[in-house]
């Protein structure tokens, strides 16, 4: 009888598949100052979010391990959320021409795990 393999998600919290507006920088040695943070940022769409990470549709191509600062922006709360994430992965999605990129937050606040959580019972 031949074995079958599992497929088994590795995520241990679920994902909430929302668009939400994000700016990014790539943080480098060089950058200095919230000046230099503020006037280099790009902006893009999350595919999806969790406690844990966010997936970016970008035309950027990354590198994993770079570490890029973010503001996400989440519907209901005063400010957005600001973090900073490593690049896990890229993949190009030739459908949509964009790369899509996970992210693995390296900081996350309490109140910014508390928005996300209510982003998915808001689905």
């Amino acid at each position: 009888m031949p074995q079958g393999e599992i497929y088994s998600d590795k995520r241990k919290h679920s994902r909430i598949e929302k668009k939400l507006k994000v700016t990014y920088k790539i943080m480098k040695d060089s950058d200095v100052g919230i000046e230099a943070v503020e006037k280099s940022k790009k902006h893009v769409e999350s595919s999806d979010i969790s406690i844990c990470g966010i997936q970016l549709l970008c035309d950027e191509h990354f590198k994993p391990e770079e570490v890029l600062r973010l503001d996400i922006y989440v519907e209901g709360e005063e400010k957005p959320l600001a973090t900073f994430a490593e690049i896990k992965w890229v993949r190009k999605d030739e459908k949509i021409g964009k790369f899509r990129t996970g992210l693995e937050f390296l900081v996350l606040k309490e109140d910014h795990i508390d928005a996300i959580k209510r982003l998915g019972k808001s689905l």
